[in-house]
């Protein structure tokens, strides 16, 4: 297959090398549109009053653009310079999981949505460690889930959100499908600082924890060592959909 391959982390970030290598292992031709930077938590940002300037670039072993706009930028515009001549769209492999109600600020995840949006099957995937820089299991679960979701097509702005255990490849209990987890910031916390010119800044902590009672979700399955796969989409209608505004104007 054609596979267009995207991230948020850069196009020099070792997760993304790792799974383009392992894609042209396995046969398929491998066009890389990243940032040419880190962009993480940029969800589905888009540029729109600026030009995107697009640098062709060749490196271990990879060819593509590094682009300067966001990682939904580089989704449509990777498209563009492909002539959508594109089979499937893969986003990743993320440093950090992408789970619950993370998937609202992940780069990740909206570089894959627009690509689906697009009309392109596409996929995000996540390692579950901000520490491990052992992509190879990930890659490996990736090329896996590819084949199956080929063959299991989603509908337009849909995209399958593949999380996987930071664990060695035989130690991965499988894949299940999950539900998404309440991961959430919570209420506002950050850490003050005072600079020696009495200028105050402020850096972003962990909220508070937010329970998690479905034992499917994706965070508990895969703390438990097992890779989640969940189908999102763009589509945010609150669960119960629509119903009509008992409102006087």
């Amino acid at each position: 297959m054609r596979i267009l391959l995207v991230n948020d982390d850069g196009y020099r970030a070792p997760g993304l090398r790792t799974l383009g290598n392992a894609l042209q292992q396995a046969g398929h031709q491998v066009i890389v549109a990243a940032p040419d930077r880190e962009r993480s938590a940029a969800s589905h940002s888009f540029t729109i009053q600026s030009p995107l300037r697009a640098k062709a670039f060749r490196e271990d072993g990879l060819t593509g653009y590094a682009i300067d706009g966001t990682p939904a930028d580089c989704a449509r515009l990777g498209l563009f310079l492909m002539d959508n001549q594109v089979d499937f769209v893969m986003s990743g492999i993320n440093q950090g999981a992408n789970m619950g109600g993370a998937c609202v600020y992940s780069g990740t995840v909206g570089a894959a949505v627009e690509a689906a949006m697009a009309g392109c099957p596409a996929m995000a995937v996540s390692l579950d460690s901000y520490v491990s820089h052992d992509f190879g299991p990930g890659a490996q679960v990736a090329l896996k889930v590819l084949d199956w979701a080929v063959g299991h097509p989603l509908g337009r702005g849909e995209i399958y959100n593949l999380n996987v255990p930071a664990l060695p490849y035989k130690e991965i209990l499988g894949v299940r499908a999950a539900s998404l987890s309440p991961v959430f910031l919570g209420k506002p916390r950050y850490e003050k600082h005072v600079s020696p010119y009495g200028v105050e800044h402020y850096y972003l902590t962990d909220g508070e924890p937010v329970p998690m009672e479905d034992p499917e979700c994706d965070f508990l399955l895969c703390q438990a060592g097992w890779a989640t796969l969940t189908p999102i989409t763009w589509n945010m209608v609150a669960q119960g959909g629509m119903h009509a505004p008992e409102v006087t104007l």
